[in-house]
């Protein structure tokens, strides 16, 4: 079966039934784009897919793609590419933090390999058709978590160590940044634009497996967070206005260029975090 040809352009959301990304995939209907919303599952995407078309009717729609094994990745862009023939703007933005140690399907620490390794197989998985769709972008959820990063770049899976769940998730957020950099300088020339963006410290489900101390405090921090709605803005931002085209592989906040921490500036450990991401991959 041949792909629909689209003039209407399209969006895909990964994390799209909740949180900053329904928010998103409303943003983006609203925009006049017609949203793939990536859910995890059928039992927690439905809800969100009836709540979502009963404003923008058949302008949403819903495929599944479990990233907690990469090998799903790849049959979602197949289903995708059966459909449709472009890809406007790729929304990297599920992810979660984990409060116990767990593993991937392909034995990855989970917050590494669903934050990270998600967003970069995803990535790669769509960049055929990003590069053949013209000003195409990609965004990607980062935090400005990142600012308390320990990264060890010969301990990626945080393998040996005293499980951290603050310490993973802090990790994984500054990966997502040094991947947006790198991601840029791989593109030059391309037109494809990309950035990451800190979103706010938003009332989500994101800590919902938290353990320790963090669950216990957590309903206490949410008294103080920001609503979903508020949360999505900087990436519509990023996704659709010409302030964020003029330029590539910045990390924003509140809709403005920020400069995140020194670590988040380092483009030799961007370049080697993209090196041994693809050598893990290839495992």
């Amino acid at each position: 079966m041949q792909p629909i040809s689209m003039t209407q352009r399209v969006c895909l959301v990964t994390g799209g039934n909740s949180g900053i990304g329904f928010e998103m995939c409303r943003g983006m209907a609203k925009a006049g784009f017609h949203v793939v919303m990536v859910s995890r599952g059928k039992e927690r995407g439905a809800p969100a897919l009836e709540k979502l078309q009963s404003e923008f009717g058949e302008s949403i729609e819903m495929m599944l793609c479990d990233m907690s094994d990469l090998e799903n990745i790849p049959i979602l862009c197949a289903e995708y590419t059966a459909k449709f023939d472009r890809l406007d703007v790729l929304l990297n933005n599920a992810g979660a933090l984990w409060g116990n140690r767990e593993h991937t399907a392909q034995g990855n620490e989970m917050t590494f390999g669903v934050n990270h390794l998600g967003y970069f197989a995803m990535t790669q998985a769509f960049l055929p058709l990003l590069k053949s769709t013209e000003n195409s972008r990609i965004v990607n959820t980062a935090s400005e978590a990142h600012k308390m990063s320990r990264l060890d770049f010969t301990n990626l899976n945080f393998e040996n160590k005293r499980y951290s769940q603050w310490r993973t998730y802090c990790n994984s957020k500054l990966c997502n940044i040094l991947f947006t950099r790198e991601l840029a300088r791989q593109l030059e020339g391309t037109g494809i634009i990309t950035h990451s963006f800190h979103p706010g410290v938003v009332r989500t489900r994101f800590a919902e497996d938290a353990r320790g101390i963090m669950r216990l405090f957590w309903p206490l921090f949410r008294l103080t967070m920001i609503g979903s709605k508020r949360g999505a803005k900087t990436g519509l931002h990023l996704a659709l206005s010409d302030d964020a085209g003029s330029s590539t592989g910045e990390y924003w906040s509140t809709s403005k260029r920020r400069k995140g921490n020194r670590a988040a500036r380092n483009d030799v450990n961007a370049t080697r975090l993209w090196e041994l991401t693809e050598k893990m991959l290839d495992e």
